[in-house]
């Protein structure tokens, strides 16, 4: 992580450098994440993990914003940028843990679990999983004790993302050209309506790294972030049709699902950005559970993570909180 924060500074001095920085920090997030799914590391570190994921992410999207201002000459805002970025990294946004293995030594113990008993790894990419599948070793992560105060590992009690987005705000983006315009032209009742007895199923597991409602540099989150490795299989939430599958999105979310679903006699979308590939077409009758993409790190991403937004409507209705549908 030393090389990590030394490269983000330098960066900052140089900013024709930022390209492999962000680069840089994008590998960091998929280490963090591997290791979150790692069996080997204590379930109650995993919070240190999740915190280091979403420091480094926050790091990112100030890192591609000040690139942003400086190419568009915005050289007063730029600067400003680089001050927060300085201010993070230097307060703890790029943490020095350490990660302690600790072997089981029993009978199930091999020597390879054995030689690393009270082994420190200084780099998260470091952790070995482990050996055979028997093993109950673990990996305790001891956080740096000369880290800012300030720093805080994410809870649920931490989340105050209650925030509602206008609907000025939610209608900025544009449908892609390769989407029928037919269900745009013929808005459905946006009169709120009972959800069914049985909860739609979350698309797929891994930590919540986005909320909705969370306040960005351009606009208000329309949905979850899941952080999960490239490949993770998405789940259709519900029953349904699919709307659009494609790579045409102006909105960032790069290889992306559109599903509509009907409910009580309502139109309710999902919709799945950020995906690796996807493995169905418009017009297609989709099942609950179904897999119809692999999660990714396409479009305006900082690390690899499935959005979600759940509209009530057609597609570029009202984005409403998922867990209306759903609970995470």
């Amino acid at each position: 992580m030393a090389n990590l924060k030394q490269k983000i500074l330098q960066s900052l001095k140089n900013s024709k450098q930022l390209e492999p920085t962000l680069n840089a920090l994008s590998k960091s997030q998929k280490n963090l994440l591997k290791n979150y799914f790692n069996p080997v590391v204590n379930n109650k570190d995993k919070d240190k993990l999740l915190k280091s994921y979403t420091d480094l992410q926050d790091i990112c999207k100030s890192v591609y914003r000040y690139n942003t201002l400086q190419e568009h000459n915005y050289s007063k805002d730029a600067q400003e940028e680089k001050g927060n970025i300085e201010t993070k990294v230097l307060k703890g946004g790029v943490s020095y843990n350490k990660y302690v293995w600790h072997s089981e030594n029993s009978e199930n113990t091999c020597d390879i679990c054995k030689s690393l008993d009270g082994q420190e790894f200084d780099y998260y990419d470091e952790i070995p999983e482990r050996p055979h599948p028997n093993c109950k070793c673990t990996v305790e992560i001891v956080e740096d004790t000369n880290l800012d105060d300030n720093s805080k590992t994410y809870t649920k009690e931490n989340d105050n993302t209650t925030k509602v987005p206008s609907e000025s705000q939610n209608n900025q983006t544009s449908a892609p050209q390769t989407i029928s315009k037919t269900l745009q032209q013929n808005p459905v009742s946006q009169t709120p309506q009972q959800i069914q007895p049985q909860k739609w199923i979350k698309p797929c597991n891994g930590p919540i790294v986005g909320h909705y409602g969370e306040p960005r540099s351009t606009h208000v989150h329309n949905g979850i972030d899941i952080a999960v490795p490239i490949g993770t299989p998405i789940k259709a939430v519900a029953d349904g049709k699919v709307y659009y599958a494609g790579a045409n999105d102006p909105n960032g979310y790069g290889k992306y699902v559109i599903i509509t679903h009907t409910l009580n006699g309502k139109i309710i979308t999902s919709e799945y950005g950020h995906l690796s590939s996807w493995n169905v077409q418009a017009g297609q009758s989709i099942k609950q559970g179904q897999i119809i993409a692999k999660s990714g790190n396409t479009g305006h991403s900082q690390g690899p993570h499935l959005h979600i937004t759940i509209r009530e409507g057609t597609y570029k209705g009202i984005p409403v909180n998922p867990n209306k549908y759903f609970n995470y």
